[in-house]
């Protein structure tokens, strides 16, 4: 710190972040503003990955009727439990997300936080439960932030500005007063969107995949390589 010298790029990133993009919290301020394109980048390649990883393993996830051999696990929590944390995980996902532009959140860590309680109901309910019940879409999920995020780019384009150019109102509120808004809220809700539905669509898949079946234990053609290549 003391060879570091005293000018550089974070001191004018510092400087501009309050005044020109709105928004005390400098991080996310470098993520949907100054450097939202690169933004874009990062969370296109996240969905591409999510897509990637469902294609892959699709043809061997576990089916709805299927059952493992052998007796079931038994779980250290109550399945319950994960009905109880998932509102709370909601409205802990929304608070950070609405408080990202001016204090530590943002749609990164909002959309990890609000994959966490639905990841402990795949655990304690199973993916059958979780999908009939929720109705979640992750691939869509995943497309639609894509396309909220590359709208939010384009719509700054119609007025004359550059490519996500952000935007800044106050409207007054009855019982709250002003409240500010930038138009990179709605570039981080794609964020938010990408992260969760691809976290999600990967890890889904990577759970529900058909264990190695021993020999004879289902009648069916065994999962043992050597096995398979007697069979052919």
């Amino acid at each position: 710190m003391m060879t570091r010298p005293a000018d550089t790029i974070a001191t004018e990133l510092l400087a501009r972040s309050l005044p020109e993009a709105y928004g005390s919290n400098v991080v996310n301020v470098i993520l949907v503003d100054f450097r939202g394109f690169d933004t874009l980048g990062e969370i296109t390649v996240f969905g591409i990955a999510g897509l990637v990883v469902h294609a892959l393993l699709r043809r061997v996830r576990i089916r709805a009727e299927e059952v493992i051999p052998g007796e079931p696990d038994r779980l250290p929590m109550p399945a319950n439990l994960s009905h109880l944390l998932f509102p709370f995980a909601l409205a802990v996902s929304v608070y950070l997300f609405l408080r990202g532009h001016n204090a530590p959140g943002g749609g990164f860590i909002a959309g990890l936080v609000l994959a966490i309680p639905l990841l402990l109901q795949y655990v304690l309910l199973g993916s059958q439960y979780v999908e009939s019940r929720m109705g979640f879409d992750y691939t869509r999920c995943i497309g639609v932030g894509l396309l909220v995020a590359l709208l939010t780019g384009v719509a700054p384009m119609l007025l004359g500005y550059p490519f996500l150019t952000s935007g800044h109102v106050e409207p007054w509120l009855p019982l709250i007063g002003e409240l500010p808004l930038t138009s990179a809220l709605g570039f981080d809700i794609g964020v938010y969107l990408v992260v969760f539905g691809g976290a999600m669509l990967i890890l889904s898949m990577m759970g529900t995949i058909k264990p190695p079946l021993q020999a004879g234990a289902t009648g069916r053609a065994t999962a043992d390589p050597t096995a398979g290549q007697e069979a052919r």
